[in-house]
């Protein structure tokens, strides 16, 4: 392990091909590396695996509680670090592997989902992150799961904290790195809305050296705003910038695509601009890579390969729900760029609108003025949960408020839900909306499309 720095107590192994942090999908032959939390601490997990465990990964104070334990074991001075490096240095082996890495905002996980999509049906060997492990824990996790004949890996990277970016980008040393979009959230944490572009920017010091990146729509404005200067050869959706970026239109759910002389379209199940937006940009990304790699590719094709994507969990999915009715499950996660768009496509579609939103979270200084800026004009019945929705409740009287996700399960039990009507059921996970959801809801989750 010289990624490490560590030091060995027992053998040296010759060959490790997996290392794992949780003892409760543990199997025979990994390595185990103990993490230390703020409410737990792995080393104290260590001694039910250890004898199907090839070594055991600890800090000092980990390896000293192992003393009575056999297996072979590797000191470091920091074991969330020692995942890191030793995720690098794996990266760095992947020599026939476009790294993709994904930061942003918002629409992180619907874009590396398209673009997972989209390659793999165009007959590339696809790796990407599974669920949310997109933090110092789960990005290295992700890498070290990428396999050496992988030619495509795409890498969420989400943060929260000031200096997590700076090891995450350290860490992937992405080949192209892409920019969904940057607004206020998590800003509690990284200083505002300049503090979050200067920190998710830090994915761009990273490129390789032929690297490139994607810039979403208003981030080369933010970049400009905040002195960072744009990368060379990067690709923007920005209509402004000289680019080779799909353009779009949406006209009811057919998105209406061109690029270049060509055209194509898709219908959508739910006329969302912000799909139509990632789908788009996905369909650039797509289409500069293999033109890049002297796999000349067209619109029309890449545009087939998505159109099989569906949407994550949590993100917009529709269930039939009581009486007839639709719910638009999007109760995943939620900031002030992504309810709106949520809202945005609610009201543009036909019957009933209902909405069910509850709090943001992590948005520092400016939450109340977020959640009361909300535009829930157009829609016919609302209900607000938690205490920073009381801040779009004070602006609109006609609505329901309900101080708790408990309150709003007992009071939206009364309420009457018909056929026709859509009901969207948004907010920050932390609100756990879910038992919204499986109040109103009777079927098992079909996905969007």
């Amino acid at each position: 392990m010289n990624a490490t720095g560590g030091s060995w107590h027992g053998a040296t192994p010759e060959v490790i091909t997996a290392i794992a942090t949780d003892t409760r999908d543990f199997k025979t032959g990994q390595v185990f590396l103990a993490l230390r939390g703020p409410n737990f601490d792995g080393h104290t997990f260590a001694a039910p695996v250890a004898d199907r465990a090839l070594a055991l990964i600890g800090d000092r104070e980990g390896v000293s509680l192992w003393s009575g334990i056999d297996t072979s074991k590797l000191e470091v001075d920091d074991t969330l670090q020692a995942l890191g490096d030793i995720a690098h240095a794996w990266r760095m082996r992947l020599e026939h592997t476009t790294v993709i890495a994904i930061t942003g905002s918002y629409g992180k996980t619907s874009l590396r989902t398209i673009l997972e999509t989209g390659f793999a049906a165009l007959g590339l060997n696809v790796s990407a992150t599974r669920a949310n492990l997109n933090n110092l824990i789960g990005v290295p996790q992700t890498l070290l799961a990428v396999p050496e004949d992988a030619e495509i890996a795409v890498i969420e990277c989400g943060i929260s904290e000031t200096g997590e970016m700076a090891r995450l980008a350290a860490m992937v040393q992405p080949d192209i790195a892409i920019l969904t979009g940057m607004t206020a959230a998590h800003a509690e944490g990284l200083g505002g809305l300049a503090g979050v572009v200067r920190e998710k920017a830090l994915l761009l010091e990273h490129l390789s050296g032929n690297g490139w990146s994607g810039l979403g729509e208003g981030v080369a404005d933010l970049l400009r705003a905040n002195h960072i200067s744009l990368p060379e050869q990067a690709l923007t959706l920005d209509a402004d910038e000289e680019k080779d970026s799909v353009s779009w239109q949406l006209v009811g759910r057919e998105l209406l695509m061109r690029w270049r002389e060509e055209e194509a379209s898709m219908a959508l199940a739910l006329p969302a601009a912000h799909w139509a937006a990632n789908i788009a940009f996905a369909a650039s990304i797509i289409l500069r890579y293999l033109n890049g790699r002297d796999r000349k590719a067209g619109l029309t094709e890449v545009v087939a390969a998505i159109s099989s994507w569906q949407p994550p969990a949590g993100r917009m999915q529709q269930c039939e729900g009581l009486n007839g009715c639709l719910v638009l499950d999007d109760c995943y996660n939620a900031n002030p760029v992504s309810m709106q768009a949520a809202i945005d496509t609610l009201r543009a579609l036909d019957g009933g609108r209902i909405a069910i939103l509850g709090d943001m979270g992590e948005l520092g200084e400016g939450s109340e003025k977020a959640h009361g800026s909300i535009d829930i004009q157009g829609l016919d019945r609302v209900y607000l949960i938690g205490k920073r929705m009381q801040a779009l409740a004070a602006r609109y009287p006609e609505v329901r408020w309900f101080a708790s996700t408990d309150e709003a399960v007992a009071g939206l039990s009364d309420e009457s839900f018909e056929a026709g009507d859509t009901v969207l059921v948004k907010a920050s996970r932390s609100m756990a909306l879910e038992s919204i959801v499986r109040l109103l809801c009777r079927e098992e989750m079909a996905h969007a499309l």
